[in-house]
Formats: structure tokens, sequence, C-alpha cells
């Protein structure tokens, strides 16, 4: 078997930006939809126990999920910055370009879909889990 040249093996930063940047925003994708799940569940719950459940597993598995997001944009958020560096690349050149837009144009929001979106909702859960626990735990 020939081993494979040099050219079809390589990967350079701008396909992994690409690769790791559509995985980040799949996995927040996907953590919508899970988490808007866990609510319509929680909404439809006819029973303190159901709901409880409900909203207790779905804390598990939203955090659990938020967890590989917040890893997927640190990457991201790493892979920005070191491309920012690189003076003819694309990145640089448009973030050069836009300067004179002002502040707005420069706003990054990678950290609400990877920080603040998924921590929220996780705490949503956490204290809807909590309190429907305590509603159930007055109720006996």
């Amino acid at each position: 078997m020939s081993e494979p040249n040099e050219t079809s093996t390589s990967w350079d930063m701008s396909q992994e930006r690409a690769f790791t940047e559509n995985l980040f925003c799949q996995r927040f994708n996907f953590f919508l939809v899970v988490f808007s799940l866990v609510a319509a569940g929680a909404a439809a719950a006819n029973t303190q126990a159901k709901l409880v459940s409900i909203l207790w597993i779905g804390f598990v598995i939203c955090f659990l999920l938020a967890l590989t997001i917040y890893r997927n944009y640190i990457k991201l958020d790493w892979i920005h910055r070191e491309l920012h560096k690189v003076g003819k690349h694309p990145i640089h050149v448009v973030g050069e370009g836009i300067k004179p837009l002002g502040a707005c144009a420069l706003f990054r929001v990678n950290w609400i879909i990877g920080v603040l979106i998924p921590v929220l909702s996780c705490i949503v859960l956490l204290l809807g889990g909590i309190a429907a626990g305590l509603c159930k735990l007055k109720a006996i």
C-alpha cells in the first residue's frame, strides 16, 4: 500500500476553524433542541414527581451537552485569536477592514453561544428542579 502524499493529508488552521465552527454550531443547535424538549416535557408533566424527574434528568443532560459546547468554544476562540495574528489571513484582513466601522462591528458573540446561553439554560433547569422538589416535599 502506498503512503499518502503530504498534500492529501495536510490540514491547516483555516480548515480546522471551519470544522470546529461547524461542530460548535451543530452542538449548540442540538443543545437548543434538547433544552426545548425538556421544557416542553416539564410543561406537559401531569404530576409533581414527573415534573421533578424531567427537570433533574434534563438538567444533567443539558449540563453534559453544555460542557461539550464550552470545550468547543474554547478551541474555536483560540483558533480565531491565532488566525487574527496571521497578517495575510482573511480573518485578519476582514478584522482590519471593519475596525473603522466602530466597536459594534468587533463585538464577539461566540461567548454568548458557548457560555452564556448554555449556563443560563442549565441554571433555569436546576432552579426549576429544586423548586419543584421543594414544592413536592411541602405537599407531603
